[in-house]
């Protein structure tokens, strides 16, 4: 095929949420800029996950739910290409047929605070309510303070806002500064939580395109919109997840940064693995050179499987 004679559109799909539709053009627009001739068309789908307003996603399948039904319109060729958040793609269940074609440039990864009683987690009153879906950041919490009252909340980014800073029906909650942003709401995330309090959820900030492993003019036009770096970085945190058998309702957080030494790319490796409660917590944190990072990430998942986070996760640790 040629490149620059095909006029084909290039179909995008995602869900329907408004974060979603948000990431969808970005990418469109990425797709349109590197690609002049191909008009950029979007479909889309309404997930389970949307659906199941009051359950929660662990009980109801976990967060592939939100993936399931944009993945299958591709599979099916009613669209060349899905957009998702990374962390809403499970980290141990590759869709059969389809591969991360491209990961953009990550943006912020923090968590931040929303809350009108306090600037930070410290300052929330004792017992004050939490409100997260997040297994992840309801452990972390805990951790720091273990008086706060978890409940579950649910809903886009903009429902989760209205609930806390309008009909205050909880005092706090936790989200990622890099949905606000996108979502065009950075005004409400002004209340970083530094990664040493609450690490991020592995590929937090990423978006990743998505087509058929078989579909090599799409995979093409893709690759304009790589982002190396950003890529190595959230895949070895994936393999994290991956090889200690975690799931999205598993407390796991992971965060691989890459950083400069000299002349040299480095990479910055934290994990944490919290007992449900958050106070149990089993942690690393490991510097090595980008040459090395494949080798870390086995001895990292080694010193965490040795000091019991698999029993962690399983609730008997």
């Amino acid at each position: 095929f040629n490149l620059r004679r095909s006029r084909r559109p290039i179909v995008i799909a995602s869900r329907r949420s408004p974060l979603a539709q948000t990431q969808a053009r970005s990418v469109g627009r990425l797709l349109a800029a590197a690609h002049p001739n191909n008009p950029v068309e979007y479909r889309w789908i309404e997930s389970e996950g949307d659906k199941l307003i009051n359950a929660a996603l662990a009980d109801a399948g976990g967060k592939g739910l939100f993936a399931h039904a944009v993945e299958q319109a591709v599979r099916q060729g009613q669209a060349d290409v899905a957009v998702h958040s990374l962390k809403d793609l499970p980290a141990n269940e590759p869709t059969p047929g389809l591969v991360i074609a491209a990961i953009p440039p990550r943006h912020d990864v923090r968590d931040c605070l929303i809350s009108t009683v306090a600037d930070s987690l410290d300052q929330l009153p004792q017992g004050a309510t939490l409100g997260t879906a997040s297994p992840r950041r309801a452990a972390q919490a805990r951790r720091v303070r273990p008086d706060l009252r978890i409940e579950l909340i649910r809903g886009n980014v903009e429902t989760r806002l209205r609930k806390v800073l309008e009909e205050r029906k909880y005092d706090a909650t936790l989200l990622a500064i890099a949905g606000l942003e996108r979502a065009d709401l950075g005004q409400h995330a002004n209340l970083p939580i530094d990664p040493s309090v609450v690490l991020p959820a592995a590929g937090q900030g990423a978006l990743a395109i998505q087509c058929r492993s078989d579909d090599h003019h799409t995979l093409t036009l893709c690759l304009p919109l790589h982002d190396a770096a950003s890529a190595t970085a959230v895949h070895a945190e994936r393999q994290v997840v991956a090889a200690l058998e975690g799931d999205c309702h598993s407390p796991i957080a992971v965060l691989i940064e890459p950083y400069a030494k000299g002349q040299d790319l480095c990479y910055r490796l934290r994990s944490r693995v919290l007992s449900p409660d958050g106070q149990q917590c089993i942690e690393t944190d490991d510097r090595t050179p980008a040459a090395g990072l494949s080798q870390q990430v086995k001895t990292v998942v080694a010193q965490l499987a040795e000091s019991g986070c698999r029993q962690l996760l399983r609730g008997d640790g």
